[in-house]
């Protein structure tokens, strides 16, 4: 599986494609590895070379999104004193085309891949939106569990618009709203 690292990505990529445009349709219970590998062209054993079942292959895509979340704020939005979307706007877009889709069925297919990326993204109301409040530790709770919840359905209502709305238009709103 080693030997060909880009072989390998292509394959892993056309099964969780296969596998993503069967859970847009219908939930993950009702889909199958023999659908998923007839759709991407391959055989069952080429799937599970990389995923132990469809749970697992569904597991490593929220993996890989929520990892690539949580760069964004660890390495970049949490560097600086301020909460700056604009100067890593290019960044910011780059990550909602390549999950543009996925993100608004994750939400509302898989709670926990909502509480997963609340906590990644509570940081940055914690140090940006909350710290300055003045308030308790349960009012911080409720405040963080408003803006976090808001922010994703406002990200999950984005997606889901067919209208096309630039994503710094997007955060021009949320920002405008939050601060």
């Amino acid at each position: 599986m080693k030997k060909q690292p880009q072989v390998t990505e292509q394959t892993r990529a056309n099964l969780t494609q296969a596998f993503w445009e069967l859970y847009l349709d219908r939930p993950i219970e009702k889909i199958t590895v023999r659908e998923i590998t007839k759709r991407a062209g391959y055989n069952r054993a080429t799937f599970y070379l990389y995923f132990r079942d469809v749970y697992d292959l569904f597991e490593q895509l929220e993996d890989e999104i929520l990892s690539q979340v949580r760069a964004l704020v660890d390495n970049r939005l949490l560097a600086g004193d301020t909460l700056d979307f604009s100067n890593h706007m290019g960044f910011i877009v780059g990550l909602a085309q390549r999950f543009d889709g996925y993100m608004p069925r994750l939400i509302a297919g898989d709670p926990s891949f909502g509480e997963r990326l609340k906590q990644i993204i509570a940081p940055l109301l914690d140090r940006f939106i909350i710290r300055d409040a003045d308030l308790t530790a349960s009012e911080q709770t409720i405040v963080r569990e408003f803006y976090l919840s808001g922010l994703l359905g406002a990200i999950s209502a984005w997606m889901a618009t067919p209208s096309g709305m630039p994503i710094n238009r997007l955060i021009e709103l949320i920002v405008g709203v939050v601060l």
